[in-house]
């Protein structure tokens, strides 16, 4: 049943990430992407953010924290990479600007590709890192559906405008299938280990890298920049992660479950915190180049 469960998770996750890379795509002007990107200051104190501040954090967390080995290099492989396809959901449902959110995640993106083979081994020494392989993953995943998304809406604008709704609606859906399904699928792992403190670290390594990119976000007039910076430090990137533990632990489960826990505890908190997020913001529901409703 469990196994089951797992494999749930295994075939909605990709759907999840395809549908809302490619949401973006349909709903973005590829100049309101670059607009973000081209702000150098936010970007340094991003990658400062995700590649300095928040693994000294878990560092120093567990220097602290005494627990099992594999658990450590687990949690150790989530707090190094970041940019993950959850932060468009975040972003959305706290009611920021779209292309900011997507600008901010490729810049982690490319940046997880060159920091992870650099640093990882640095603080773990047994990991080897095949870069090559990470870069095509991610690429793959969450660049080449914008680009297809944008694509489509110039080539054929008619469909895209129809389709739009739905490819976000599904996308909500199979959402809660990842959350749900993953959940339930390892909750006799989240037991074997709840009692060590992984779980607890993994947590509290959220919630601190949250005040951190809110802290270096900085601020404009509508917050945007404080807001995203905070959901998109405390966001790892699992894909990156799994990647990195699957080559050098596949035969140690406790570093792929630790960090999928991590993960699916963090979306289920962050998801939470966006929500609250958007009661402040004015901005209506962020730059749509289709003013349609998106949730269900």
């Amino acid at each position: 049943m469990f196994q089951i469960l797992i494999n749930i998770a295994g075939i909605a996750l990709p759907v999840f990430v395809f549908l809302t890379m490619l949401n973006v795509g349909l709903t973005q002007e590829p100049k309101d992407i670059v607009k973000y990107l081209r702000d150098r200051n936010f970007a340094l104190r991003m990658l400062v953010a995700n590649f300095v501040l928040a693994p000294l954090l878990m560092w120093g967390m567990l220097q602290v924290f005494s627990i099992d080995p594999y658990l450590r290099v687990g949690l150790t492989i989530f707090s190094i990479c970041a940019g993950a396809p959850f932060l468009i959901k975040l972003t959305q449902l706290s009611e920021h600007d779209l292309a900011l959110g997507a600008s901010t995640m490729i810049t982690l993106v490319l940046a997880t590709v060159i920091a992870a083979p650099l640093l990882l081994p640095l603080i773990v020494p047994q990991i080897e890192i095949n870069g090559g392989m990470i870069a095509w993953t991610l690429l793959k995943q969450l660049i080449l559906p914008i680009v297809l998304g944008m694509v489509l809406s110039k080539v054929l604008p008619n469909l895209t405008e129809a389709a739009q709704p739905w490819v976000a609606r599904i996308g909500n859906w199979t959402l809660y299938v990842v959350l749900v399904a993953t959940l339930a699928g390892y909750f006799p792992e989240t037991k074997a280990i709840m009692g060590q403190g992984a779980i607890l670290i993994g947590i509290a390594f959220i919630l601190g890298s949250f005040g951190i990119g809110y802290l270096l976000g900085g601020r404009d007039k509508e917050d945007h920049l404080q807001d995203i910076g905070a959901l998109g430090t405390a966001q790892r990137n699992t894909a990156a992660s799994m990647i990195i533990a699957a080559q050098n632990f596949s035969d140690y489960p406790e570093v792929l479950v630790i960090i999928t826990i991590a993960n699916t505890l963090g979306i289920a908190i962050l998801l939470a915190i966006a929500k609250f997020l958007s009661k402040d913001n004015k901005v209506g529901i962020y730059t749509y180049r289709y003013r349609l409703r998106t949730d269900t």
